[in-house]
């Protein structure tokens, strides 16, 4: 007879845990829109908040401060980011291609990554505080490792120069993207061609080409 009411128990905290995980997807997408066009300074709880369509204190329940909402944003982009880069080159067995692959990922082909970059991009140089700080450094030198593998494969396959060092290439390419990503915003008439990727990539590339 005390079946239905567990049962109903269950379903309830189901749904309770469900709302919540929503809410908290919801709180930190609308934080990802502020903190690219605010910079984190300027991006407030209050601001999250109305954005989100909900009160501070409902912000508060998920969140304890606008720096521990920042550091979950950074690191779910620096998982995200990382795992785009695997799943769109585990097929891919030419390291060359794969390079392209990443390299196209990395300037933001498409507008949800772009932003995703952007926020770390333009976090570098407004923020000074210790502990964001390390987390950007994660994300970097994961980038480096990534990058930089490839780039071995490369040297392995003859298809790029030995003497070549392969972390040196893997920060030519994240500071090209860092240079893309904060110039992006700016409407330049040549990142409106739509070659204009294909042929950054191959000028990237020339120079590291056995």
């Amino acid at each position: 007879m005390d079946t239905q009411p567990r049962r109903t128990g269950r379903v309830s905290k189901f749904t309770a845990r469900r709302r919540r995980a929503d809410r908290k997807r919801q709180l930190l997408a609308q934080a990802k829109q502020l903190f690219v066009t605010l910079g984190y300074q300027h991006t407030t709880t209050e601001k999250i908040a109305q954005a989100a369509g909900v009160t501070e204190p409902v912000l508060y329940r998920h969140f304890p401060s606008k720096k521990a909402l920042f550091l979950e944003v950074l690191q779910e982009i620096r998982q995200a980011t990382l795992h785009r880069w695997e799943d769109q080159t585990k097929s891919v067995a030419h390291p060359l291609e794969k390079l392209h692959a990443v390299v196209e990922l990395f300037l933001g082909s498409t507008r949800e990554q772009a932003l995703e970059i952007r926020i770390m991009h333009r976090t570098l140089v407004e923020m000074d505080d210790a502990e964001i700080a390390a987390c950007l450094r994660a994300f970097y030198l994961d980038s480096e490792k990534f990058l930089a593998q490839i780039l071995r494969e490369g040297q392995e396959a003859g298809l790029i120069r030995k003497e070549f060092d392969a972390r040196v290439g893997a920060w030519e390419l994240i500071r090209t993207a860092l240079g893309y990503t904060l110039t992006q915003p700016l409407a330049i008439p040549l990142y409106e061609d739509e070659t204009y990727q294909q042929k950054a990539i191959d000028c990237l590339l020339h120079g590291m080409l056995a």
